[in-house]
């Protein structure tokens, strides 16, 4: 299936999600390191009033969620293990000296980047910070709980995921870099690649700016009860919202086709070192995690199509997932902003495999083909 008539199948599919009330809307886009082969926008920004409207287009942001975690973090950890500024066997604790004595100080940064550190996957411990206390206080009181925190399971041996670990990892790249995480990230990442489309939305930043002033349009989450109003522009997850809306494990915006530009380089193409593109990719023995990836398995949100030992993926929990398959060169995103108006809407777990199957399609035996949909072509 390609062309238009494949483009068609994927907007009717994004149009049923919508009239489902599988999400309010999403983009979705395709395309391998050389371009973008289809993209196709659906539904609203939002379902509450007003309503209906305005419309989802290619450039609505989303809050990428979890998708932080690779894009950001992972992609820092690997460009500073590959400048030999950290080693992945290095211990929390022999960073980060106030977690002596702890379980998390024992974690090394392959478990944190692989889940298997043994740490406690969630916990409301936003609820126990002041959001009164100045950011530095809340984020020292916040790592303080989570060292805190008894083991989840045996480090080392079985992926347990876990957003404190990343938050962890976060604070790394801070302390070794003197740099908050998101100047990182634009110094580091963003910047070399050119992405001007993601990013945290803090004052440092101008997508920030333009969100602010309503010159970009952002999808809604969930209803903050304390006003009454959707989440717009604001980080849904509250531990990164806490610590300012930047954090490792959560907190970057962006639109479809920028997070396809963070995408490419794990394809390859000489942005990340080799060897260590390789290693970051590769699934650790006995886990169903790479170095900051999830990998496909039975059941898998990615469908059938990924190739298993060769694809990596990540999902967000407001309704985001990005998977790559770099042996087929094949790069495909979902933005959805589930989680408006509740969070418990949870069709999307049936949505995304039938999703992925259906957009896979697109590439046939190959991958190769022209770009469809009157997709632009970027170069490498």
């Amino acid at each position: 299936m390609k062309g238009s008539q494949g483009i068609e199948d994927v907007r009717k599919l994004m149009e049923t999600g919508v009239s489902e009330g599988v999400f309010p809307g999403g983009v979705a886009l395709w395309g391998d390191r050389e371009r973008i082969r289809g993209e196709v926008a659906a539904g609203f920004l939002r379902s509450t009033p007003p309503h209906p409207g305005p419309a989802v287009t290619p450039e609505t942001l989303y809050d990428l969620a979890s998708l932080t975690k690779p894009l950001v973090t992972g992609s820092l950890l690997l460009r500073t293990v590959a400048l030999g500024r950290l080693d992945l066997s290095m211990t929390v604790v022999s960073l980060l000296p106030e977690a002596a004595g702890t379980f998390a100080g024992g974690a090394t940064l392959s478990e944190l980047l692989s889940h298997s550190a043994g740490l406690c996957a969630w916990a409301p411990l936003y609820e126990r910070v002041s959001s009164t206390l100045a950011p530095e206080d809340r984020k020292r009181e916040l790592f303080r709980l989570i060292l805190d925190l008894p083991p989840a399971g045996p480090r080392g041996e079985k992926s347990l995921y876990s957003d404190f670990g990343f938050m962890l990892l976060g604070w790394i790249l801070e302390k070794v870099w003197n740099a908050p995480l998101d100047r990182l990230y634009r110094e580091i990442i963003a910047g070399p690649l050119k992405v001007a489309g993601a990013d945290f939305l803090t004052s440092g930043s101008p997508l920030g700016e333009a969100v602010r002033e309503g010159r970009i349009p952002v999808a809604s989450t969930e209803i903050d009860p304390e006003s009454g109003l959707p989440l717009t522009g604001v980080v849904h997850d509250e531990h990164a919202r806490l610590l300012g809306g930047v954090s490792g494990h959560a907190g970057l915006f962006g639109s479809a086709r920028a997070v396809w530009e963070l995408a490419r380089p794990w394809l390859g193409g000489g942005f990340f070192p080799e060897p260590w593109l390789r290693l970051f990719r590769s699934r650790r023995p006995g886990l169903e995690w790479a170095l900051g990836w999830d990998t496909p398995t039975p059941g898998s949100s990615s469908g059938r199509f990924m190739t298993p030992e060769a694809s990596i993926g990540h999902l967000g929990y407001a309704g985001t997932s990005l998977w790559i398959d770099w042996r087929k060169e094949r790069i495909v995103v979902l933005l959805t902003n589930r989680v408006h108006p509740v969070r418990t809407n949870n069709r999307i777990r049936e949505f995304r495999p039938r999703f992925h199957d259906t957009v896979l399609a697109q590439f046939g035996g190959s991958g190769e083909g022209e770009p469809q949909g009157g997709a632009e072509a970027f170069p490498s």
